[in-house]
């Protein structure tokens, strides 16, 4: 049973969610919420703002971390007036992302995740394979810019799924360039780092005002998201980008139906709880 004074979470399970999560970070440019949130709410048994308040907190620091990294290495593809319009869209996005969370319950939240993670694993997978499915494909060779309009479009809606979800947001950044756009998802991963700050930080301080972020599990699944950020990022210079969109593929794709049980689970729990049931 969970106290104000104890530990949502046990030390390994802190330090297993962590890691996974730096490395997460590292490799792909996601900035944790996918598994942080849906980990506090399923072992932490926290509400789901709560949840989402504490993964966006992290989020914050292991994606600014991750950000450092890579673009020492790479740099920036795109340029300085671009950026700046896909993370002010963002920011937007994650004030009305939070609005909708406000209106959901735990069930719901679960379920609309799952949904989104499906969604993404099939367009990475589809990707990597080079599957034609009658519905546009996205161009070989990045010209180095996309049309004006996808870079409020993209950004706005990043920053919806990170206001719901607890996530970042900057995959969603790096999935719709590059599926669309012809992005390389190496190039591409500075900038999903970079939205993931901005986005979950605007997130983030609400939260923290209305009291909604657990500062005690940040700061237990920082040390070990640190640890897994250096592996992600290692990795990610390695393996080439197509190999990354299976392993990932098929990630979310698992991840998906786990988080779809969970709300699942829930609804029946909740059923069996009503009066006259």
């Amino acid at each position: 049973m969970t106290t104000e004074s104890g530990h949502v979470l046990s030390g390994p399970r802190a330090a297993q969610i962590g890691f996974v999560a730096g490395a997460l970070n590292g490799l792909i440019g996601i900035g944790g919420g996918i598994v942080m949130t849906p980990g506090l709410v399923t072992y932490g048994r926290t509400s789901p703002q709560v949840a989402v308040g504490t993964s966006l907190a992290a989020v914050v620091v292991l994606s600014f971390a991750a950000f450092v990294m890579h673009a020492s290495f790479g740099g920036l593809s795109l340029s300085t007036s671009s950026i700046v319009v896909v993370v002010g869209a963002g920011m937007v996005g994650a004030q009305l992302g939070g609005w909708i969370l406000a209106r959901l319950t735990a069930s719901w939240m679960l379920l609309m995740f799952s949904a989104f993670l499906l969604v993404m694993s099939v367009r990475l997978l589809i990707q990597a394979f080079g599957i034609e499915t009658g519905l546009g494909s996205a161009p070989t060779e990045w010209r180095g810019a996309a049309p004006w309009w996808a870079y409020p479009a993209i950004g706005f809606t990043s920053g919806i799924l990170s206001g719901v979800f607890g996530v970042g947001g900057g995959a969603l950044v790096l999935l719709g360039f590059a599926v669309l756009f012809g992005m390389p998802v190496r190039e591409g991963i500075p900038l999903a780092l970079l939205v993931n700050v901005t986005n979950a930080l605007a997130g983030c301080i609400r939260h923290s005002r209305a009291g909604r972020v657990l500062w005690r599990e940040v700061r237990r699944m920082v040390p070990a998201a640190l640890l897994g950020i250096m592996l992600g990022t290692a990795v990610a210079i390695w393996l080439p980008p197509d190999v990354l969109r299976i392993v990932f593929g098929a990630f979310f794709l698992f991840m998906s139906v786990y988080v779809a049980r969970q709300a699942a689970s829930r609804k029946k729990a909740l059923l069996k709880d009503k009066p006259g049931r």
